[in-house]
């Protein structure tokens, strides 16, 4: 089980790239994303610490991991809600094409951190 850390800090880097991205379209239209640049900011250190096997670097990652998995709960916990006259076969979600994309993500943050806390050391 030693390659938990491996796959768990390639997962990051795209996660990190990720949120890099989403953070500098934000900026891009003005927005300040303090909390999506610090999630991408953590993943990529997490990445670069746990590659490098440096000291402290799965436990970074584990904690990016984490933030990131938060932040994107408060995302879906922030949505929108679909019109109250709408019926329920015909509700904004079920007709928006990507509407199953953050709870995506949400999956991918927690599979990341579930690979990084049960990641074994060998000697």
């Amino acid at each position: 089980m030693t390659w938990f850390g491996q796959v768990s800090a390639w997962m990051a880097l795209a996660a990190g790239a990720l949120f890099a991205a989403g953070a500098a379209l934000r900026f891009s239209v003005g927005e300040i994303p303090w909390a999506a640049m610090l999630a991408g900011a953590l993943l990529l250190t997490g990445w670069y610490r746990t590659w490098r096997k440096m000291s402290g670097g799965l436990r970074l990652l584990a904690g990016a991991w984490g933030f990131a998995a938060g932040l994107l709960s408060l995302t879906l916990l922030l949505a929108p809600e679909p019109p109250a006259d709408a019926l329920v076969h015909d509700t904004y979600y079920v007709t928006t094409p990507y509407a199953w994309l953050p709870i995506a993500f949400l999956i991918f943050a927690l599979l990341g951190l579930a690979l990084t806390v049960l990641h074994k050391e060998s000697k």
